[in-house]
Parts: structure tokens; sequence; C-alpha cells
């Protein structure tokens, strides 16, 4: 329908629970590159930062999640986050929830 939107952490207070909530919509319907563009780069043009994040490019912030398998698919799993270039290897929560290294 054209309407733009953007998911939004809404004060979670686990990680796995907005990518929970993410996996719901693309189960319901929404396609997996819209819902992945409502964590990205929708945001980032909404709030008028585009330019410097939410896509990769050259020149461009350096944050970025790497997954083994599809973000949205049952057992993917968090392998690395770099944040502003820096690398940070994600460790299994000590509750077993979440997908930091452990998968879903």
């Amino acid at each position: 329908a054209g309407v733009r939107f953007a998911f939004e952490s809404g004060g979670l207070t686990n990680w796995a629970d907005f990518l929970g909530n993410a996996d719901k919509s693309v189960a319901a319907g929404l396609s997996a590159n819209d819902a992945l563009r409502a964590m990205t780069l929708a945001p980032a043009e909404m709030f008028g930062v585009s330019e410097q994040t939410g896509s990769i490019e050259v020149g461009k912030i350096a944050n970025l999640t790497v997954t083994r398998g599809a973000l949205f698919e049952p057992g993917s799993k968090v392998v690395t986050v770099f944040v502003d270039g820096a690398e940070i290897v994600p460790q299994a929560p000590a509750n077993g929830r979440g997908r930091g290294g452990m998968g879903r």
C-alpha cells in the first residue's frame, strides 16, 4: 500500500524478542527483504540519517550483524557484530535465550 514503516524495540530488554516479533511479521506474509529494510534503511531514512547509516556503502558508519543462515530462518545464528567498524563476538546468553551464538 506504499505505507512507510520501520521496526523499533519499544523498550524491549531482550534482543530475541525483537527478532521474534520480526519473525512473526515474516511468517504473516511480510517479505524477509521488507522486514530487513524495516530494521535498517527505513528507520535511517525516517530519521534523516540515511547518508551515514542504514545500508552497507563506502563512507557509512560500519554497523553490521553477520549471521550464519538467513536472519529469519529457524536455526540462524548471530556470528559477529561490528559497531562503528569494531568487531564484537556475541556470547551465548546465560539464560539460554536469544541468538547470541546459540541459534533460536
